[in-house]
């Protein structure tokens, strides 16, 4: 009887080690954070605002702005990544000819829904390079266009009050970085815009934009 007990007894103090094995170890799975394969960026940056097309020739470029905020998600671990962005940016043009100035700049929220990318890495350095390309959709919330002519007054006029003024627009861009101890981001983008500021105009926004990155 006491050998039955004692065998009970080991068999049921084996039971509750294992069991204490398999709580810990499901509590260790549970517990150990995830590596985080996101990494989110805010840029800063100027560029050439211009617009191209058959209704926009011989116009000159004019400074323009780009701040907002990305993220970047790894796809797979060799360095291809998808990522989304969302900034205030600006559009416009400039032409300057004698006797006649005109200034067009107006100021939109624009949204990346879809960038793709390929961080490389540049061997035994902490550098990496990082081309992407990336389609945007944008829309003006104010803006102005501005014409002075020798002996005649200045003329502002507000983009809510032209006639027809089309405040969307949608198109691709194209760039590649560089990237320090994946944390600071040097980065050269075109955007090329595919509406112009009348519906029916034929062409859009050509922008180059020089934009600081900081990851975190």
């Amino acid at each position: 009887m006491k050998k039955l007990f004692s065998l009970a007894c080991a068999v049921l103090l084996a039971i509750s080690a294992q069991a204490q094995l398999v709580t810990s170890r499901s509590r260790s799975m549970i517990d150990t954070p995830k590596e985080d394969r996101t990494m989110w960026i805010m840029r800063i940056g100027v560029g050439t605002n211009n617009f191209v097309g058959d209704d926009y020739e011989d116009l000159d470029s004019k400074v323009g702005y780009f701040f907002g905020f990305e993220f970047n998600r790894e796809m797979g671990r060799h360095g291809a990544y998808w990522g989304m962005d969302f900034a205030l940016a600006s559009r416009g043009w400039k032409i300057s000819e004698k006797g006649f100035d005109q200034k067009f700049a107006a100021h939109n929220i624009h949204w990346s829904p879809f960038i793709f990318g390929w961080k490389i890495n540049i061997p035994d350095t902490k550098f990496s390079i990082d081309p992407h390309i990336g389609v945007y959709a944008a829309c003006d919330y104010a803006g102005k266009m501005t014409t002075e002519v020798d002996g005649y007054d200045d003329q502002e006029v507000k983009i809510g009050d032209m006639d027809d003024y089309n405040r969307f627009d949608v198109g691709m861009k194209i760039g590649v970085g560089v990237w320090y101890n994946k944390k600071y981001n040097l980065d050269f983008t075109y955007q090329r815009g595919f509406l112009g500021t009348d519906a029916e105009a034929d062409g859009g926004p050509s922008n180059f934009m020089v934009r600081l990155g900081l990851g975190f």
